[in-house]
């Protein structure tokens, strides 16, 4: 009975331990795979940037989000091997304590049985047990000595088996530090590279610095174009408003818009991208510029830069409220879903008109594409004509 009661133990110990690591390190397996995966993509972007000779912002973009995805790279791995070794150590504080406990049991049993039964031979044990008062007494003592054998045994057997046990995850650990840290230096290497495409990035940054005046005057110019589509939002807006009844800033909404705002709502973190892939190169709100750092820009939503060519998709189910070509940002759609707005500014080739209910995942049109920029998508998110900040509606 208390065989069976350690084993159950000591299983139940064991199957909690790979658990736990299992879990975390599926966590950290992840977020490096995640990281892979946008590095994968980046590179095939500076590759097609890398087409135009010239310094572009599209580059120095590119090239600093692929140096932020290999630092999370490079500190996700760290962390593997951070906490593999942390479990090889509290495996192998296991065993040393396992074996202080073997030897302790041994002596005991040694004790016990070998410093007693030794001293008797066949004779003598069959003395000690037909001395016995009664038929009881003696069936009593022969199931004693049986029992201890038997006991020495399975204890035996239970410590070997997770001896071996313990040893096993050992190996299997030292086996994934050591690939860990054949990973680590394959990292390493590719730092290097980054160290490269850092100073290529300097270099960049540099060049477009000598044409200060000339990017100022564009920084100016897309200010503008900003502050022109702000305006044109929140008119049209407005104006939508109005037009629902509502005598306040707050659209009124029939019982089907309602349902469609409700859950619009709910999904607030969990909305797919308006691009199939891509990376924020600018974020919402008012920040320094990238390059020309006492440059302050403004952005009522986010810059998205993708793929040439690349699709741009609803976010969520809803009514194209409007579609207008701006020349300086190209179409510009707006989706109305109950009180919450999405805005989709720099497409060309668009397929859908005002009026028309979409789906999530719909496809609007294609990003347009810029030599100096790349394919940058302006998305925003707003609630009547409060700007809200789309990052945090987006899924991670």
């Amino acid at each position: 009975m208390i065989f069976k009661i350690l084993s159950i133990l000591i299983f139940v110990f064991l199957c909690f331990q790979t658990e736990g690591f299992t879990q975390s390190i599926n966590s950290i397996k992840k977020e490096k795979e995640k990281s892979e995966k946008q590095i994968s993509y980046l590179n095939k972007l500076l590759n097609e940037a890398m087409k135009n000779k010239s310094a572009s912002t599209e580059k120095v973009n590119i090239l600093q989000q692929k140096v932020l995805q290999s630092k999370k790279l490079l500190s996700s791995l760290n962390e593997e091997v951070k906490y593999i070794q942390h479990h090889i150590s509290i495996n192998e504080s296991r065993i040393e304590e396992l074996q202080k406990n073997k030897h302790s049991m041994l002596d005991l049993y040694a004790k016990l049985v070998y410093g007693n039964w030794k001293k008797r031979n066949k004779a003598d044990k069959l003395m000690f047990i037909f001395s016995s008062a009664d038929f009881n007494q003696a069936y009593n003592r022969y199931k004693y000595f049986q029992q201890i054998q038997d006991y020495s045994q399975r204890q035996l057997e239970l410590i070997h088996q997770v001896n071996d046990s313990l040893n096993q995850k050992n190996q299997d650990l030292k086996r994934l530090v050591s690939q860990k840290d054949s990973t680590l230096r394959e990292i390493g290497e590719r730092n290097k590279e980054l160290e490269q495409e850092q100073r290529n990035e300097s270099r960049y940054i540099s060049e477009l610095q000598k044409k200060e005046k000339e990017i100022r005057k564009k920084l100016q110019l897309e200010m503008q174009n900003r502050q022109k589509l702000s305006k044109e939002l929140n008119r049209l807006i407005t104006k939508q408003i109005k037009a629902s009844g509502s005598s306040s800033s707050t659209y009124k909404l029939t019982p089907e818009e309602k349902l469609v705002s409700d859950d619009f709502s709910k999904n607030r973190g969990r909305l797919p991208w308006p691009v199939a892939e891509g990376f924020v190169s600018e974020k919402f709100g008012v920040h320094a510029h990238p390059i020309h750092k006492r440059v302050e820009v403004v952005n009522d939503g986010i810059n998205i830069t993708t793929s040439r060519n690349a699709d741009v998709r609803s976010v969520f189910k809803g009514v194209i409220s409007e579609v207008w070509y701006q020349k300086e940002l190209n179409y510009v759609i707006i989706i109305r879903h109950g009180n919450y707005l999405t805005a989709y500014s720099n497409l060309v080739d668009v397929v859908v008109q005002k009026g028309q209910k979409v789906n999530t995942k719909d496809k609007l049109g294609k990003v347009a594409y810029d030599p100096d920029k790349g394919s940058v998508l302006n998305f925003q998110v707003r609630k009547d004509i409060e700007i809200l900040n789309p990052e945090l509606w987006l899924a991670k």
